[in-house]
């Protein structure tokens, strides 16, 4: 499975976030434009479905304060 975000969380702390989900997904960086002069990234996402989920849960739940 393939999921494509953008994001204005740095690659640094979704590689975190990713390791610590102990998902296994692999991930790809490039630019996407700036939003209110805030840098934003494109992130494409691959895995196993099961394993994308578990991510992107875990990313929500890290910038959401959980």
């Amino acid at each position: 499975m393939r999921l494509e975000i953008i994001t204005a969380i740095p690659p640094e702390e979704i590689r975190e976030i990713a390791r610590k989900s102990g998902a296994e997904v692999n991930l790809e960086f490039g630019n996407a434009e700036p939003f209110h002069g805030m840098p934003r990234y494109r992130v494409v996402v691959e895995g196993r479905e099961e394993d994308i989920r578990k991510f992107m849960e875990k990313l929500r739940l890290a910038r959401a304060g959980g």
